[in-house]
């Protein structure tokens, strides 16, 4: 076994350090160009294989600490050591999601049984911290519109398939701002409620430190037949969630719920919150 097999056995067994593979290949480049200029400028005098790599040990070590602090300070590794602490600082992703001036994501539902016939695959959602607009696809083709607004507290469905439309009152009943569906409270309502926090977790090749709660106050408390769960993994290098699950059951039905494809801090163009309702189609409000 050569020098470079036997340093390839130390970065392997003695760090505690998850790359990719692009990234590993260059700080292992890096080393060994390290371990090579060590081995050039040695005495010359003669030195059995063994002697020479126990000499030259400490230097090996101080080149890796070298290049896993440069690499540390280019964001190319992941360090993932029992003893690790969390990269995540949950306060700061609350501020920075409440402080989002808007944000887009892609929203799928499965309830069983069906009894609110949806009959959409997913929607895509654009939210601002007072109004929403809500597309709900069926393949590829959006089949229903809602649109949403705090403010005035009035909402429009556009129903594509049976060419019809409804506007809505919600007076008092509706909040200044969106309720459990609204994912600029989301972080908030988690570290409101009881909690765990999950380890690392690499989604849509994000990295990504999550956290969980069974705590039925996260859906707005009450004493629901089986015990609820929500998940929020939000990405190490931004701080913004990146996939939000969650599970329940209520109106006697099991809710599935899934939002991912976020795109936080997003400045929404005033048109996307106006209702656009096609000729001819047909007001069936009650």
């Amino acid at each position: 076994m050569n020098d470079n097999e036997k340093l390839r056995q130390i970065l392997t067994k003695d760090l505690d350090v998850r790359a990719s593979d692009g990234a590993y290949d260059r700080m292992l480049h890096a080393v060994l160009e390290e371990h090579e200029s060590t081995r050039r400028t040695q005495s010359a005098k003669t030195l059995t294989i063994a002697g020479r790599f126990v000499m030259k040990k400490p230097m090996i070590r101080f080149a890796i600490a070298a290049v896993i602090v440069a690499a540390v300070i280019l964001g190319l590794l992941e360090f993932i050591g029992t003893g690790s602490k969390s990269a995540v600082v949950w306060a700061e992703v609350a501020q920075k999601v409440n402080a989002s001036r808007g944000v887009i994501f892609r929203m799928t539902e499965h309830i069983v049984p069906d009894t609110y016939e949806q009959g959409v695959d997913f929607t895509v959602n654009h939210w601002s911290s007072t109004q929403s607009r809500l597309d709900g696809y069926k393949g590829d083709k959006i089949i229903k519109t809602i649109w949403t607004n705090c403010n005035t507290k009035t909402g429009t469905l556009v129903d594509h398939y049976h060419k019809s439309y409804v506007k809505m009152t919600f007076e008092k009943t509706m909040p200044d701002r969106f309720g459990m569906a609204d994912p600029n409270s989301m972080i908030q309502r988690f570290l409101s409620c009881q909690h765990k926090e999950l380890g690392p977790k690499t989604i849509a090749g994000v990295l990504c430190e999550g956290m969980e709660t069974t705590d039925p106050a996260f859906y707005g408390g009450g004493n629901p037949p089986e015990p609820p769960m929500a998940r929020v993994w939000v990405s190490v290098e931004t701080g913004y969630p990146v996939q939000f699950e969650g599970e329940r059951v209520y109106d006697e039905a099991h809710h599935t719920l899934v939002q991912d494809q976020f795109q936080w801090d997003t400045k929404l163009d005033a048109s996307l919150f106006e209702p656009n309702i096609p000729a001819g189609y047909i007001d069936i409000s009650p």
